[in-house]
């Protein structure tokens, strides 16, 4: 047998893997399965975002209505603000995707586990085809196939990933970047992989792809637009005019689907509105631009080690490219930090593309040089450096560091880092809750609430008795630190009455946090036969008795109870820390 064969490898790139393709495999499902298995501790709803509540609530629409549909027919009657309807749209996608799982286990504590595994699938299958991807780049770009050392780097860069909670913050979570993350990832395989056949045909299919991540998060779509435009430059540039085509068939396709998908959906989609949306959008949420530009840091997690290691190999092509690719993602997210419109760590997802791969080559270096030059400096300093970010205590690091700026630096300078100053006009005092999470680059404890879904569950089936109309009254008062509970009464309505099925999107939005409506001044329907509000006066309470409708009111520790007249509580059930009151005459 001759050393090529002994090899498995080729010259040929459409018998790619060089590596023998049973080991490149167990390679791979060895990386889907660590990161599928590997934060398999959280519970549905824990540590994530409050955006995966309001999904949540969404997906019961999204299964017991014709919400594609009302979409279409209602589409000039949506206001075009970055809230509330709009927004959903925005998603409609990953909404649906959830209400389908919502269909089928029905709005229950299966559905819920079924979306996180769902995801967790997701995301696991994103950070394997982003090792397939850095394969394929590979082929494109050098001569030299991976060996055994390339694929140990990169496997050493997806576990490095996979442990940062950055990945923590997306895998098994109902947000709509795992969708777009695994699509996204999918569209750059194939849109490479029609560079390499030269085929019209993959590449219309990866044209298809592009516009299923718009059609799942509109925003994710520029990402994709970024890495396309990044390959046809460096195809010209390397004079492969013959590969252009395949990148213009997935353009034009794409450009397509999404004319016709405007037009069925006009306005809510044509490019005016979404350049309006997306300058209200952020404008509603600002913040200081230290907290932003470390958002986009803890996006990276652990990958920023090996990418560094992979910055002194610029000249090689296959880095180059990626370093300009990185660079180009990173410009949105470092425009608008710099703007003083908040970025979170979650919307950075798209940059974990070319970081791995720029992880995964710096590793190999890394790795490389210590097994066939002896250089254990470089190892020692990389794994060190991975340490100190993993472990390092962040609770002691952030309050270090907020008493170094406070006491030390100008008063000018403040604004700039603390996001407090942007709301109340003063330094917030140290929370109350200490963060034990070890590391670094770990999000804020905005980003990692913890949503008790059985409770509310318990709340739901106590309300939501058949034919019976009822108010509920909760405290609308916000509370520093302390989870919205705007978040936990829209799972009380996914785990409520089903929505009729003549029922369209026009729903009362729930629940009324206005003080200046009264709480009768909405009734209870067939649709909504609890109707939620936050503050109660006298005549309120006397429209009640008079139709004999119960009311309930809802306290939480922690927050004040709902502004109303002086009342006689009971105890009806009890779910620490939230308790349903009734009214003893």
């Amino acid at each position: 047998m001759n050393s090529k064969s002994h090899s498995c490898t080729t010259d040929e790139p459409d018998n790619f893997p060089a590596w023998c393709p049973l080991r490149t495999f167990c390679v791979l499902l060895v990386v889907f399965l660590v990161a599928l298995l590997f934060h398999s501790d959280l519970a549905p709803l824990e540590e994530t975002h409050w955006d995966a509540v309001i999904y949540v609530d969404i997906s019961k629409r999204a299964a017991e209505t014709q919400l594609l549909a009302d979409y279409h027919q209602h589409a000039h009657e949506i206001p075009l603000e970055p809230v509330g309807l709009l927004w959903h749209f925005t998603r409609i996608g990953h909404v649906l995707l959830l209400g389908e799982v919502a269909r089928l286990f029905g709005t229950t504590e299966t559905a819920l586990v079924a979306m996180q595994w769902l995801y967790r699938v997701f995301m696991a299958l994103g950070v394997t085809l982003c090792i397939v991807l850095s394969s394929r780049l590979v082929v494109l770009f050098r001569p030299n196939k991976p060996d055994s050392i390339w694929w140990a780097g990169y496997f050493l860069g997806a576990v490095f990933y996979i442990a940062s909670d950055s990945y923590r913050g997306l895998q098994g979570h109902l947000l709509s970047e795992p969708p777009a993350f695994v699509i996204l990832a999918l569209f750059a395989v194939m849109l490479v992989r029609a560079v390499e056949r030269r085929s019209l045909a993959v590449g219309a299919f990866a044209g298809c792809l592009l516009f299923l991540v718009f059609f799942i998060r509109i925003d994710a779509t520029l990402p994709g637009i970024i890495f396309a435009t990044v390959l046809l430059a460096a195809l010209i540039m390397s004079r492969k005019f013959d590969a252009v085509p395949s990148i213009i068939s997935a353009g034009l396709v794409s450009l397509f689907l999404y004319l016709v998908y405007a037009w069925w959906f006009f306005p809510l989609v044509n490019l005016q509105t979404l350049a309006n949306f997306s300058t209200a959008a952020k404008e509603l949420f600002p913040g200081p631009p230290a907290m932003s530009l470390f958002s986009i840091a803890v996006a990276g997690g652990l990958l920023w080690v090996g990418a560094c290691a992979a910055v002194p190999m610029w000249r090689d092509p296959l880095v180059r490219f990626a370093l300009v690719w990185l660079g180009l993602a990173l410009l949105p997210m470092m425009i608008d930090s710099l703007n003083w419109r908040a970025v979170q760590a979650r919307m950075g997802f798209d940059i974990v593309l070319p970081l791995l791969v720029l992880c995964g080559e710096g590793w190999s270096l890394i790795l490389r040089n210590f097994i066939k030059q002896r250089k254990i400096r470089p190892l020692l300093i990389a794994l060190g450096s991975v340490m100190v970010l993993a472990f390092a205590p962040y609770s002691l690091i952030q309050q270090e560091t907020r008493n170094l700026v406070i006491n030390h630096l100008p008063s000018e300078i403040h604004k700039y880092l603390f996001p407090s100053l942007l709301k109340n006009a003063a330094i917030a005092p140290v929370s109350p809750y200490q963060d034990s999470r070890l590391g670094l680059l770990v999000r804020p404890l905005s980003e990692r609430r913890t949503f008790e879904y059985s409770k509310m569950r318990a709340l739901g089936d106590y309300l939501y008795v058949p034919e019976r109309p009822a108010y509920l009254l909760w405290p609308g008062t916000k509370v520093l630190h302390l989870v919205q509970l705007e978040d936990y009464v829209g799972l009380i309505r996914f785990f409520g009455k089903k929505y009729p099925e003549n029922a369209d999107i026009f729903l009362t939005k729930l629940p009324n946090k206005d003080k200046t409506i009264p709480c009768t001044a909405r009734a209870p329907t067939m649709l909504e036969p609890l109707v939620f509000c936050s503050t109660l006066v006298y005549s309120d309470l006397q429209v009640l008795r008079k139709n004999n409708i119960p009311l309930y009111i809802l306290g939480v520790d922690g927050y004040p109870l709902p502004d109303m007249p002086q009342l006689k509580l009971e105890v009806l059930l009890s779910e620490p820390p939230f308790v349903l009151y009734g009214i003893t005459e």
